[in-house]
């Protein structure tokens, strides 16, 4: 049994061995600087453009799936730290970090060609509250005066903190008393097309979620009184984890449909105020609720270089590994 399970390991290693070193020929046969192991196509769009924002002359090759060692065509995170041991200067990788950076799991760093986003994942990024009265404005040509992306984001955050610093603790203690998918269920907000949303600038949804969250607070205070959670709150605020940051360190597909729902109530509040007052005629507006569609594309265009750690992170990362 264990030669068995021997050679299937040597069978495995070989396998991605073998492909890490195709992808690297593959790359310099494109006349790239590298072939990059992104998670799904959706990720290449992130990835390529970050690069191409610092390296813009170098060129990439990027893979968003590959064959398993059972000879499945495969994606995912799991598929690409498979080639860990196998990454080079001409074959690295890029996933999101989910909670690899917040719980300090080793060698996921450019000095192990692994290249991280940071923040939970890169629809994150896209969220960053400072940039999203920009995409509501390029898809409207009007300024946004109706939704205070900042104070929403902020406040989410605060009433979020306490419960994702429990959340982060039992991650490393005994993640099954406060599992991710019981996390997760808290990030969803009361959003409808039928309820006030932004006009209350989603007020009567955050005291909803705050009600929500301290009866799950309350009941940990009490079961697990002995926690000392301001040693916790240390530890990750070194790592740029802050109560007015939250949003960037949850679950990124549960921000980013969000925030899309979001900006598509701001959008049209914006056409109907606009309307209103005469600014614009009939035909403008069906030509900007046509343009509407591109909300998805300007959204994901929302990348503010400079502007917070985790994209600070990953700059430096950036500089680091092609010696800027």
């Amino acid at each position: 049994m264990l030669v068995r399970k021997n050679k299937k390991a040597v069978e495995r290693n070989s396998h991605y061995a073998n492909a890490a070193k195709r992808f690297a020929l593959d790359a310099k046969m494109f006349r790239c600087h590298a072939a990059v192991h992104v998670e799904n196509k959706d990720d290449i769009q992130f990835w390529s453009t970050v690069f191409k924002h610092f390296c813009p002359g170098e060129r990439f090759h990027f893979i968003a799936g590959s064959r398993n060692e059972y000879g499945n065509e495969t994606s995912g995170v799991t598929q690409c730290l498979k080639y860990f041991d196998f990454l080079s200067p001409g074959f690295f990788i890029c996933i999101d970090s989910d909670y690899r950076y917040l719980l300090r799991v080793r060698n996921m760093d450019v000095k192990h060609h692994v290249f991280q986003t940071y923040t939970y994942s890169f629809e994150n990024h896209h969220c960053f509250a400072e940039g999203l009265d920009d995409v509501c404005s390029r898809v409207t040509h009007f300024p946004n005066s109706v939704f205070d992306f900042q104070k929403f984001l902020k406040e989410f955050s605060h009433i979020l903190y306490d419960l994702f610093i429990w959340h982060l603790y039992f991650q490393n203690a005994d993640p099954i008393r406060f599992s991710q998918f019981e996390f997760d269920n808290y990030i969803s907000l009361s959003v409808s097309k039928s309820s006030p949303f932004i006009y209350d600038n989603g007020a009567r949804a955050l005291d909803e979620l705050r009600e929500r969250v301290e009866r799950k607070l309350n009941f940990l205070g009490r079961k697990y009184p002995h926690a000392n959670l301001e040693i916790v709150k240390e530890k990750y605020r070194a790592l740029g984890l802050t109560s007015d940051n939250v949003y960037l360190f949850i679950r990124g597909h549960n921000l980013y449909d969000l925030i899309l729902l979001v900006c598509k109530e701001v959008c049209k509040a914006i056409l109907r105020r606009e309307k209103k007052n005469k600014v614009i005629t009939r035909e403008m507006v069906g030509e900007l609720y046509r343009n509407r569609n591109s909300l998805d594309y300007q959204l994901r265009q929302n990348i503010k270089y400079g502007a917070y750690v985790p994209i600070r992170k990953l700059e430096e990362d950036i500089r680091t590994y092609f010696g800027q």
